[in-house]
């Protein structure tokens, strides 16, 4: 029998499987609580004028977007994507510092449609663009997810978004069994033969 190939609709429906890797880290962390995953692409658009009348357009993918998750993010990860310290403070303490950058992190995802095929995503330069707000509503009947903003930009190799049908994968360095894990920008590429 024939995997999935890309041929055919893919239409995504559910992210079962998010993982991120803040730099510095060795390993990722996977948080598969997520709600709502959210991808906004960067275009530029060139015209080509002539008397005042458009005469040609070309647009292009910048490599640059947005991705909001909303989710119930573990705390530790929380931490380190928002560079807060505890240097200096009491045991226990953790502080927002505002000498410290936040940090770059990767993004591995594992998007299915509603027939359970598996679409593998991955963004290798992330950055929280936003602290957001924090809520709490006493009575609620439904704890509130975490609502985090990052931006995303290209790799050494000019992308920024990657992407992969899991019967499509069929290379050695990066594989379905290994892409929640190990995806980096580096591992995507096509080595020699």
């Amino acid at each position: 029998m024939a995997g999935f190939t890309s041929t055919e609709v893919f239409s995504p429906y559910e992210c079962d499987q998010l993982a991120i890797k803040v730099a510095g880290e060795s390993a990722y962390t996977e948080d598969d609580c997520v709600g709502k995953l959210t991808v906004e692409r960067e275009t530029k658009t060139v015209t080509k004028k002539c008397r005042g009348f458009v005469k040609k357009r070309k647009t292009k993918v910048t490599g640059n977007g947005t991705i909001t998750l909303s989710m119930h993010v573990k705390l530790d990860l929380y931490r380190k994507l928002h560079a807060m310290v505890s240097n200096g403070l009491q045991e226990g303490v953790y502080a927002f510092d505002n000498t410290v950058p936040l940090p770059e992190c990767t993004i591995a995802a594992r998007v299915k449609d509603e027939d359970d095929n598996i679409m593998f995503k991955g963004f290798p330069r992330c950055k929280i663009e936003e602290v957001g707000q924090m809520s709490v509503e006493n009575g609620s009947d439904e704890v509130a997810e975490v609502e985090i903003k990052l931006s995303y930009m290209p790799d050494d190799y000019g992308k920024g978004e990657y992407e992969a049908l899991a019967d499509e994968l069929t290379g050695t360095v990066l594989t379905k069994e290994n892409w929640m894990t190990t995806f980096s920008s580096e591992k995507a590429q096509k080595t020699s033969d």
